[in-house]
């Protein structure tokens, strides 16, 4: 059975030495290893770079060996990002935060949390996810996320971290209905931080589609039942590097000051907005083949 990437970087000899190197020695030692995974996985590398050319169909060839080649290092980046944000201590972890993010649009949560019904935050396997529960965490919002870990190491670690903290991580590992506890949060008028791009669990038929990048696409309406029977309002968010340890987490509203025909696909619309703006900031592009209605 192949070793799948997130369990290979989070080995437990990759952790103890993650965790006894600086920030800018372990991220240089993550694309390392990063590279050797897919010197030996040639086919799963392959595959990536098969389907970024696929979307990126009629670009100049050297932006597209140019996004293929930032796609890796985004991937890598994003694990670098994981690590630090489950690993490292709690105050390590703040001040980073503190020092290197802005945000835009944090109104919106505001205005959002007003109503008193929740806010959904729609956000995507893009740019610095893993560290958005702990932006809104320094922003003082009451945050759970619904979250499924590849690691059992990686799952204590987060709990640990969040433990006396107003942050809440939803999961089916303990059983239960992670669409109940999801609505018990909304009615607690919290943020639920979900991603509208999580595949492995979306009901792909093909009565639900939606046109994107120019291919037919499944569509899940989970964001559209969360929201309608919830009455919360729905918020985007996307996490971009800015480059030189500089984040901006954007806001946008989907469903605050407008009522839109389906939550769940402007948010769809809006992932295509930003991985067609930066395609190296989404690191699923193992996965974009299920996405589709034909292959």
């Amino acid at each position: 059975m192949k070793l799948k990437i997130s369990v290979f970087f989070q080995s437990p000899a990759n952790v103890f030495l993650f965790r006894h190197m600086s920030p800018r020695i372990a991220q240089s030692y993550l694309h390392a290893i990063g590279r050797l995974y897919y010197l030996v996985n040639r086919r799963e590398k392959r595959v990536i770079e098969n389907n970024v050319r696929e979307v990126l169909q009629g670009q100049e060839e050297s932006y597209v060996r140019r996004v293929v080649r930032e796609t890796f290092k985004g991937i890598f980046t994003h694990y670098f990002e994981k690590m630090f944000s489950a690993y490292l201590d709690y105050g390590t972890v703040r001040s980073y935060v503190d020092r290197h993010f802005k945000v835009e649009g944090a109104h919106l949560l505001d205005e959002a949390l007003e109503k008193g019904k929740g806010c959904i935050l729609v956000t995507a396997h893009w740019g610095a996810v893993e560290f958005i529960p702990w932006v809104l965490h320094t922003q003082g919002v009451p945050t759970s996320v619904i979250l499924e870990c590849a690691t059992a190491k990686l799952a204590k670690s987060l709990r640990e971290k969040i433990a006396h903290r107003d942050t809440e991580l939803i999961t089916s590992e303990y059983g239960g209905s992670v669409f109940l506890r999801a609505m018990q949060s909304l009615k607690a008028n919290r943020v639920l931080m979900t991603q509208c791009d999580e595949v492995d669990a979306w009901r792909r038929r093909k009565s639900h589609t939606i046109n994107l990048f120019g291919k037919e696409l499944f569509f899940d309406s989970t964001i559209d039942v969360l929201s309608h029977r919830s009455g919360a309002p729905v918020v985007a968010a996307f996490l971009k590097r800015s480059g030189g340890n500089r984040y901006t987490l954007i806001l946008e509203d989907v469903s605050v000051q407008r009522t839109p025909q389906s939550t769940a696909r402007d948010c769809l619309g809006l992932w295509e907005k930003y991985v067609s703006q930066y395609p190296e900031q989404w690191y699923q592009w193992k996965k974009w083949s299920a996405m589709k209605v034909a292959a």
